[in-house]
């Protein structure tokens, strides 16, 4: 652990993307305290349902599967071709934050629909959420670092070994997106079993 603060604290671009990461988390978590009451019961009575479903079982897993994989996927690919570009970085970034700012949401929006009983529940019903939040910050890190080092080599002549960073950044970019099928299959099918044992 302190080897991984040491290096975030020499790294000054994952020192930033960690901070901003860390805010996006607490204004996700304290988000539905501000919103109007008829808010928080659509919130709570959403949530409600969901679990409900999960506990009669009454749940299109096909459905689900397809819909989380297409999402995992696009926004991994989306992050990746973010990074070969010039223009990139500041979309990175609001993806990223908006990843944080989810996972805040979902954690907080357990608690008010179960209160302080409801803690275990909210941590399990956000780990792919947070699963899927440090997928796109690592890989969007990497993109983030891919874009900066394509403007310095393109506009300060700066000689780089691109066969291998590409080939690198090819790699990163297929874990990811394995990494990202795998969330779905424990999205689908792992959480509703956990959840409904909760």
């Amino acid at each position: 652990m302190k080897k991984i603060i040491q290096e975030i604290k020499q790294n000054k671009l994952l020192l930033i993307l960690t901070i901003l990461t860390i805010i996006s988390i607490l204004l996700g978590i304290l988000f539905p305290a501000i919103l109007s009451k008829s808010n928080k019961e659509l919130i709570t009575s959403s949530i409600k349902d969901f679990i409900d479903a999960i506990s009669k079982n009454n749940i299109n897993y096909l459905s689900g599967l397809i819909s989380s994989l297409t999402n995992n996927i696009l926004v991994t690919i989306l992050i990746w071709i973010l990074g070969i570009s010039l223009i990139g970085i500041p979309f990175l970034l609001i993806i990223i934050l908006f990843k944080g700012f989810l996972t805040g949401f979902s954690f907080s929006s357990i608690l008010i629909t179960y209160g302080i009983k409801g803690i275990i529940t909210a941590i399990v019903y956000t780990i792919p959420n947070i699963l899927n939040l440090l997928g796109s910050f690592l890989l969007g890190y990497y993109a983030i670092s891919f874009s900066i080092a394509l403007y310095k080599s393109v506009f300060k002549k700066e000689l780089r070994n691109w066969n291998l960073i590409i080939k690198r950044y090819l790699k990163i970019g297929l874990i990811f997106l394995l990494f990202s099928i795998a969330i779905s299959l424990l999205e689908t099918f792992a959480l509703p079993k956990i959840l409904n044992f909760l």
